[in-house]
């Protein structure tokens, strides 16, 4: 194989989103996939359905590289787009190595279960951006900080344009490095 990810790709996104969604949050999911593969991002995300799915059917159209890391032993259980098959059959544990896997985390939507990968990428230092102009957690924190052991607060997105301007603006940002950000 003569694929070389670091200089194929600008780094990881970790998408923290949930697997139940309306068409809104599907269109505006497929469509940060194919902005985020259009600059090189490859994503990471629970590999499952929802707006997982959709994220990674965009990127896929703009021939993206995808990671699921599922909480499932059988890598067929992963959606149809993902590349790249990553069981961690711990149940919610894997939420920690989707957040970790990627250089800065994109919440959209969410429940429960992306409220804790928000709480582990905030802990981690992760750079979140949410989107806001869809239901769920990413709506309720965007422009918020989780408490007072970080100085910046979540990203606010209202637009899938506005999220992948965001990972450029904060990609060229050194200030970010106290933040454990490191992009290739």
């Amino acid at each position: 194989m003569n694929f070389n990810f670091k200089n194929e790709c600008k780094g990881i996104i970790s998408i923290i989103c949930g697997s139940e969604i309306n068409q809104d949050t599907e269109e505006k999911a497929i469509e940060i996939g194919r902005l985020l593969a259009k600059n090189n991002y490859a994503i990471s995300c629970g590999g499952l359905f929802g707006a997982m799915e959709a994220v990674c059917k965009g990127a896929k159209e703009e021939n993206g590289l995808t990671i699921g890391i599922i909480p499932y032993k059988k890598k067929s259980s992963a959606n149809q787009y993902i590349d790249i098959v990553i069981p961690v059959p711990f149940s919610q544990a894997r939420n920690l190595v989707v957040v970790l896997s990627g250089d800065m985390c994109v919440a959209i939507g969410g429940k429960a279960g992306t409220l804790s990968e928000l709480c582990f990428a905030w802990i981690y230092g992760k750079p979140i951006i949410a989107l806001s102009s869809v239901d769920g957690w990413s709506s309720k924190i965007a422009g918020q900080k989780l408490d007072d052991r970080r100085p910046d607060l979540v990203h606010n997105a209202k637009t899938p344009q506005e999220v992948i301007q965001i990972i450029l603006e904060l990609e060229k940002n050194k200030d970010l490095e106290d933040l454990s950000f490191g992009l290739f």
